[in-house]
């Protein structure tokens, strides 16, 4: 298998040309990019794709499939995950996006959830997820029934999954991921040695210490690799853009919250040098140029977690049941009751929360 290449700074491969794809496939990306070039163009402008559709997908379907493309390109026109915009109608690559539009009507039409969710994350934003989710499997589903099915290539359109060979001499590719953890006790050592570091940070920052020393001490400092540097600026990044509070419980807490366990996948993904995975869980409360900033900071904590040997491992994260799971009511430890001064639950709103948004600093992170 040939390398990728700069695998440091970007996962991608070569991208295909339009000459090489699949009949279903050309038709999706030329309606799309007709669609979203289109749009507010009238009847005029929906009568070409129409006309192509009837003859692709036939008459019975055609309104469905029309509603549900129309879908599609909304959500990616109000609500894409990153500020990519579709190729020019004459553009002969097709663009990492497309290349997931292709790949999550293929996995729905073959009913891989896990697939089409990481997919439909990394495409839209939360708020457009179900709608989008919705009608790409209506479009995957007439097709199907059209005849009309997309290729699914595993290994082009899930990340290869890899270690840098300066950390696995083999570089063998990890088939499967590992079933999502529920709590802190199923969680592997390396992957509760980087939350005992944000849980550490966190506590820190929120008694008016200094965060970044304790998470040095925690992890260790060195010139060529400090992890706890790097952690330091991705959740100093937190602390002045985030939209939205953090859930980061406290040191002794026996859960797992979903925000600890995305930031745990993105890590893991960017130990194996994939970036595009990496971005759809930190960006659930990093704006653009934030996560972009804290992409490279990121990137050098798993660099340097791997150098220690601590290698995170994928896991197919079940974000509902944590979430689901966080819902309910929590009692803090003892030790953590006294340094917070309450004797008994703790009833603040953002009792689970890490949670500076917007860089106010008096919106300090609370952890229970």
């Amino acid at each position: 298998m040939q390398p990728l290449p700069d695998p440091r700074h970007q996962s991608h491969r070569l991208p295909r040309i339009v000459a090489a794809l699949t009949f279903p496939e050309i038709i999706v990306i030329w309606a799309l990019r007709h669609a979203t070039a289109d749009a507010g163009g009238g009847d005029g402008a929906s009568g070409r794709i129409a006309k192509e559709f009837a003859r692709a997908l036939g008459l019975a379907r055609l309104e469905e499939a029309l509603a549900a493309l129309a879908t599609m390109v909304a959500a990616l026109s109000d609500a894409s995950r990153l500020p990519q915009a579709m190729p020019p109608l004459d553009d002969d690559r097709v663009s990492a996006r497309e290349e997931a539009l292709l790949a999550l009507l293929g996995a729905a039409q073959r009913s891989d959830p896990s697939l089409s969710r990481r997919l439909v994350e990394w495409l839209v934003l939360p708020q457009a997820q179900r709608d989008f989710t919705e009608a790409a499997a209506s479009l995957a589903r007439i097709m199907s029934e059209a005849g009309q099915t997309i290729p699914l290539d595993s290994q082009r359109h899930r990340p290869r999954l890899r270690l840098a060979a300066s950390y696995d001499d083999d570089a063998a590719p990890h088939k499967d991921l590992l079933p999502s953890a529920a709590d802190w006790q199923t969680l592997a050592l390396p992957e509760r040695h980087l939350t005992g570091g944000v849980r550490l940070w966190v506590q820190a920052f929120r008694s008016d210490q200094d965060p970044l020393a304790a998470v040095r001490q925690h992890f260790g400092s060195r010139a060529s690799a400090d992890a706890g540097l790097s952690l330091h600026a991705v959740l100093r990044n937190t602390t002045l853009a985030a939209t939205r509070a953090v859930d980061v419980r406290c040191l002794r807490c026996p859960g797992l919250s979903p925000d600890e366990a995305r930031l745990l996948d993105a890590i893991a993904w960017l130990q194996r040098e994939q970036s595009e995975p990496a971005t759809a869980p930190l960006a659930q409360w990093l704006p653009g140029a934030a996560l972009r900033l804290s992409l490279d900071a990121a990137r050098g904590l798993g660099a340097a977690l791997a150098q220690d040997g601590y290698i995170l491992p994928l896991r197919n994260w079940d974000y509902a049941a944590l979430e689901a799971a966080s819902r309910a009511p929590h009692r803090p430890h003892p030790q953590e009751a006294a340094q917070q001064g309450t004797a008994g639950p703790n009833t603040d709103p953002l009792e689970s929360a890490f949670a500076v948004t917007g860089g106010d600093r008096a919106a300090s992170p609370t952890v229970h």
